[in-house]
């Protein structure tokens, strides 16, 4: 009876900033520890379990027609036709023939499946900019860039053999940049995983604490008693052998 008179009395008085400051203070060491723990787990899964990978880029520009005409209205036709035709190219790019072409001049990645070279390829382009970027991800930074310029030289290839009578993008594709082999691993971003870790663990462990405080219906000292019962303490007990032996 009386434990439950003494939840519902910390129920309905609640719990004070400083009883939170006490709490977390009572309980630094199981915080610590637990936080270190996930923070090396964390740091263990970045540093050795994930394989790093590398990120390629190339780029493509895609030229507008406009010898045969000056007017404003014709270079604004052209300009609209090319825009177009970026959404066209970032489509056609990894498209299963042109993939097949990079599989087939590539042989590190003859084995590997469509989907999955397809997966590692992204392609983008920023507004009212006739440029198309491409990005390539990979375990090893030189097949990373070689499957980038690989994937730029046959899709342009494809995109002007007349046999092929793509007609909407014959002679429009030029290369911008060259890929080059990436000298440092785009992912996993070691420092984001490591702050990570650290806040998580810091959350989880005052989350057990504080679940393990919420489930504790005991008195903590003579002061909690006189509070909630509302009776003087005249005399204690020790309750552990540390403080029997501090009163005898």
């Amino acid at each position: 009876m009386n434990e439950m008179n003494q939840q519902e009395m910390m129920n309905q008085e609640g719990i004070t900033l400083s009883e939170l400051f006490q709490i977390v203070w009572n309980n630094k060491l199981p915080i610590f520890f637990v936080t270190l723990w996930i923070f090396v787990l964390g740091a263990v899964y970045t540093f050795v379990m994930i394989t790093p990978t590398y990120t390629a880029e190339t780029s493509i520009m895609v030229q507008v027609d406009v010898s045969q005409s000056s007017t404003t209205t014709s270079d604004q036709s052209a300009i609209y036709v090319a825009q177009n035709l970026m959404a066209t190219y970032k489509e056609f790019v990894v498209s299963d023939k042109v993939l097949e072409a990079v599989q087939a001049d590539v042989p590190e990645i003859a084995s590997a499946t469509l989907s999955s070279i397809s997966n590692s390829i992204s392609v983008s382009s920023t507004t009212n900019v006739l440029i198309i970027y491409i990005k390539v991800e990979n375990t090893s930074p030189e097949l990373a860039a070689e499957i980038a310029n690989q994937l730029v030289a046959d899709s342009i290839a494809i995109a002007n053999d007349e046999g092929n009578e793509y007609v909407l993008l014959q002679d429009k594709l030029k290369v911008l940049d060259v890929a080059k082999v990436p000298s440092a691993p785009s992912a996993p971003n070691k420092m984001l995983n490591l702050v990570i870790s650290l806040l998580l663990g810091g959350i989880v462990s005052l989350g057990i604490v504080f679940v393990k405080e919420l489930f504790n219906n005991k008195f903590q000292s003579t002061q909690e008693m006189e509070r909630y019962l509302h009776l003087n303490v005249i005399a204690a007990v020790p309750g552990t052998i540390k403080e029997r032996k501090l009163v005898d």
